[in-house]
């Protein structure tokens, strides 16, 4: 399985609702036309002018494919001409191999990235899985891990998904009361580039 990531920047908060709308019609087209399988998400406790659009393909054919729909679909290019106001020029965009699935996707998503020593990625990457396994059986909420196909090389992500921040709560405390989490900061050292690790939370914009 394999993920897209691409965040839009709106460039002023008043026209973010607007704008959420706008991506949605665009998600839907994609969706319902060419097979997409498109969500939609907003920053919670980050930038709040971010729009995040995460796709799912089982291929990289697939990928293809659809990406190539949506360049050549004259519907989808008019309507992105007339939105294009409200957002900043550029995107970022990110293309993840999903190593470990993820659950199904909910109100709320974690992703926690970080940087893996590439000189050890053979290790790094067992440990990463075992980071994904120790929080699953823990909490008993599975843990997606993903590895990025472009841009950084080295960056890893762990994603989890939530239906309120109350269990988000309640699962963040099961884990800091847990001696098998709490090693893995200690086990993390020489396989892990330290002072790299983020995480970010999105809450489902969905239409």
């Amino acid at each position: 399985m394999y993920v897209s990531s691409r965040n839009l920047h709106v460039t002023s908060m008043a026209s973010v609702p607007q704008a959420v709308a706008f991506v949605n019609h665009v998600v839907s087209l994609l969706n319902d036309k060419h097979g997409g399988q498109f969500g939609v998400g907003t920053q919670l406790g980050g930038d709040p002018s971010i729009i995040g659009v995460l796709g799912l393909y089982e291929t990289l054919a697939d990928y293809e494919r659809i990406g190539l729909g949506m360049a050549e679909d004259p519907e989808i290019g008019a309507a992105i001409q007339l939105g294009s106001h409200m957002f900043a020029p550029g995107t970022v965009d990110g293309l993840w191999n999903l190593r470990m699935p993820a659950g199904e996707p909910d109100t709320y998503s974690t992703v926690t990235s970080t940087r893996i020593e590439l000189a050890r990625i053979n290790d790094a990457m067992s440990f990463a899985a075992e980071v994904s396994t120790t929080i699953t059986g823990i909490t008993g909420r599975p843990v997606g891990l993903a590895t990025a196909i472009t841009g950084d090389r080295a960056r890893i992500a762990w994603v989890g998904y939530n239906s309120s921040l109350a269990d988000l709560e309640a699962e963040t405390d099961q884990l800091e009361s847990n001696d098998d989490y709490l090693d893995l900061f200690k086990r993390a050292e020489g396989l892990v580039v330290p002072n790299t690790l983020e995480n970010v939370l999105w809450r489902s914009a969905t239409a």
